[in-house]
Formats: C-alpha cells, sequence, structure tokens
C-alpha cells in the first residue's frame, strides 16, 4: 500500500513535472536565457537527470529489482549537482539585486564569500564517509535550502523597495521562496522517518517537496514566458534596452 502511495506519487510528478520543466526551457531558449544562464544550466540539467532516473526510479517502487550501485551513484550525484546549481541560480539573482546600491562591487564580494563558506562550511560538517550517502547529504540540502530561502527572502524585499522593480525576477524570486521553504521542511521529515524508520513521515516529506517543485516550475514558465514588464519608474528608452537584451 505504502509502495503504491509512492509511486503514484512518482507517476504525478512525472506526468505534470516534465512538460513543465519543457516548457520552462523552452521559455529560455527563446531569449530569457541571456539574462538567466544559470537558470537555463539548472533547468537543462534538471530535466535531463529526471528523465535518466525516472526509468530505474519507477522499476524500483513497483519491486521489479533493487536499484543498484549504478542508479544510486546517478541518483545523488544528480541531485548534488541540482542542489549546488539551485544555489548558484539564487546567489546570481541576488547579485544582479544589487546593481543599484552603492558598493556593488564590495557587497557582490561578500555575498559570493558568505555563500561559499556556508555551502562548504555545510558539507564539511555533515559529511561522513562511513555511513551511506543520503544519511549526511539530506541535512546538507536541508541548510542549502534554508540559506536559499534567506537569500531569497533578501532578494524579494530588495526588490520590492527598488523603484522600476522586475516583475520577472519578482515571479522567479517568489517560486524559488515557495520551494526553499518546502523544501527544508521536506528534508527535514525524511530525516526524521530515517531516524524512525516512519514511511508515513517520508511519503510526507516527498509530497510536499513534489507539489513545491511543481509549483516553482509553474510560476517559471509563467515568468519567463512574457518579456519583462518593470514597474514605474522606467522610461521608454530602457524598456528598448530591456527587449534588445532579450533578442
Amino acid at each position: 500500500m505504502k509502495s503504491g502511495m509512492r509511486f503514484g506519487l512518482q507517476i504525478i510528478a512525472l506526468a505534470v513535472g516534465l512538460p513543465l520543466q519543457a516548457l520552462v526551457v523552452a521559455a529560455l531558449l527563446r531569449g530569457a536565457w541571456r539574462r538567466f544562464p544559470l537558470l537555463l544550466a539548472f533547468t537543462a540539467v534538471e530535466l535531463v537527470s529526471v528523465l535518466v532516473q525516472a526509468p530505474g526510479a519507477l522499476e524500483s517502487m513497483r519491486g521489479l529489482h533493487p536499484p543498484g550501485l549504478p542508479y544510486w551513484v546517478t541518483y545523488w550525484t544528480g541531485e548534488v549537482i541540482n542542489q549546488l546549481l539551485l544555489y548558484a541560480v539564487v546567489v546570481s539573482l541576488l547579485y544582479r539585486a544589487v546593481d543599484r546600491l552603492r558598493s556593488a562591487r564590495v557587497l557582490r564580494a561578500v555575498l559570493i564569500l558568505v555563500a561559499c563558506l556556508l555551502a562548504g562550511g555545510s558539507f564539511l560538517v555533515h559529511f561522513d564517509p562511513t555511513v551511506v550517502r543520503g544519511v549526511w547529504l539530506t541535512p546538507w540540502f536541508r541548510d542549502l535550502s534554508f540559506t536559499c530561502a534567506v537569500m531569497d527572502i533578501v532578494l524579494w524585499m530588495s526588490l520590492l523597495v527598488t523603484r522600476g522593480r522586475d516583475r520577472q525576477v519578482l515571479l522567479l524570486s517568489g517560486g524559488l521562496g515557495v520551494q526553499f521553504a518546502a523544501t527544508a521542511i521536506g528534508e527535514s521529515l525524511r530525516q526524521m522517518a530515517m531516524a524512525s524508520r516512519s514511511h508515513s513521515l517520508a511519503l510526507t516529506g516527498g509530497t510536499i517537496m513534489v507539489a513545491a517543485g511543481l509549483f516553482r516550475s509553474y510560476t517559471w514558465w509563467q515568468a519567463l514566458r512574457r518579456r519583462p514588464q518593470p514597474e514605474t519608474g522606467d522610461t521608454p528608452a530602457k524598456l528598448e534596452a530591456v527587449s534588445e537584451r532579450e533578442g
């Protein structure tokens, strides 16, 4: 019964998530990738990872055979790459947001330094080669999600108080914020499930994370399918320059 629920959740995630991810990639390739190259890298890698891992994951959930070493190596490698790229996406958006601030160069340097120290420090704290990868990678992913959530809040607030704010970046940031908060909760529940061997907790955490990922993909698609429309404070010349950059 529980394995059937996990299998059904995976089918829903693939049936809804894959088309949404493809739409996001298509929207980026129409020109938005020039503004958000890391966003394109992340969405493309995420899409490929899902396509590569889906057959093995579905067979395992159906009980056809247990996943072997190649599957787990592919799974955790893909997860690490996706998490780091997503982390880089948030840093890049915040990096862009400080353009109009004084001492932008110093703030950018501090931002990159702090982001690297937090990610690297958390990795060193949780890394344990004596246990299986999931035991120490799960809390590391949770910490990355929490850090991203904090940075996303800072990004959101800076955009709200900036004159002529970019609605496209606001939507991208909003989708990320929901996912980061939900991922932090989901990863915490999954870690608790490992300790207590609770399938219900693991399923709840997975459901929360899947729903948040679908919401983020939909929000990104809506943000990227249209050209950016900054709010008041942008002259026709500025709007024309944005259009030219978008190709």
